[in-house]
């Protein structure tokens, strides 16, 4: 729990009373998650009040993975550091008193105890320090060479041919917009006509005048995620199946390839991340496997 996290909380403490605050939503291996966790967990995302009914079973499922990632980090005797344990409960501290709150006597309020408060703190500390000991230089190099294409500035061109879909969209309409362009597809690969000459026909996109040349781009911020991650495993001049988007069904046209010149060592943090997140799901999925989950009846 970062230092923001815990103004949030405090500002779930204004309108949550006791009562519903304590409420067991469910246990995990005899610890228990109530309303005032999944609370917090709602503020932290910013999910509107009217939206936190239909948001609470992934809340609920959110705090279940740190309740087991707390456990294990504890059954292996993992610990953060304690100085940056306190420093960041100084920060906390810190900030309830420019509310003008004394620590002790809101934390106690929410339910926080001392020992409650350095958990929370605690459990990012302590899954970095995880990380730092598990992660070795053989997963470092073998996830850059895996990934080397979006992670050492490499850029592409492409075109594409566009099909918007209707919002919100049923299976049919996704499913009549990937079969017209598969029906593209073979008629370039045939070589009835041109990508180009398919996007100024077909294309709904702006594009479709320049043939549907999208001009060049990374691996993130021009296109939609499924379409960049489509594009930069292809090779150039190849031409893709249908890729889908929020947006609609992409055709795409790998023209060109630009090596990027990042090495590892410059791109290590990003991969410490993605490692991370890695080691957590598989972290959480060891866990769920043997844990005891008692979810509250209603």
């Amino acid at each position: 729990m970062h230092i923001i996290e815990l103004a949030f909380l405090i500002h779930v403490s204004l309108f949550l009373d006791a009562g519903d605050s304590a409420k067991v939503v469910v246990k995990v291996n005899g610890v228990a998650i109530n309303a005032k966790d999944v609370e917090f967990a709602a503020s932290q995302q910013g999910i509107a009040p009217d939206e936190r009914i239909g948001a609470e079973p992934k809340l609920i499922e959110r705090l279940i993975e740190r309740q087991l990632v707390r456990s294990f980090l504890a059954s292996r005797k993992i610990e953060p550091s304690a100085d940056e344990l306190q420093f960041q409960i100084a920060k906390a501290e810190e900030l309830i008193r420019k509310r003008g709150d004394d620590p002790a006597k809101l934390l106690d309020k929410i339910g926080y105890t001392p020992q409650r408060l350095k958990s929370e703190l605690g459990l990012t500390l302590a899954w970095q320090v995880y990380v730092r000991q598990t992660a070795t230089q053989k997963q470092f190099q073998t996830y850059f060479d895996e990934h080397k294409r979006e992670l050492d500035g490499t850029r592409l061109r492409a075109s594409q041919i566009f099909l918007k879909l209707p919002q919100p969209a049923n299976e049919t309409d996704l499913a009549g917009k990937k079969e017209k362009l598969a029906d593209v597809r073979k008629e370039i690969v045939a070589r009835k006509l041109t990508f180009a000459d398919a996007a100024k026909k077909y294309s709904e996109a702006p594009t479709r005048d320049q043939g549907g040349d999208v001009g060049l781009f990374g691996f993130r911020g021009k296109l939609p995620p499924a379409v960049s991650q489509a594009a930069f495993a292809m090779k150039v001049d190849e031409i893709s199946e249908p890729v889908v988007s929020p947006l609609g069904v992409h055709l795409i046209h790998v023209t060109e390839l630009h090596p990027g010149e990042f090495s590892l060592e410059d791109v290590r943090p990003v991969i410490a991340e993605r490692l991370s997140q890695q080691f957590w799901n598989e972290t959480v999925e060891q866990q769920r496997a043997t844990a005891r989950i008692e979810r509250a009846k209603e």
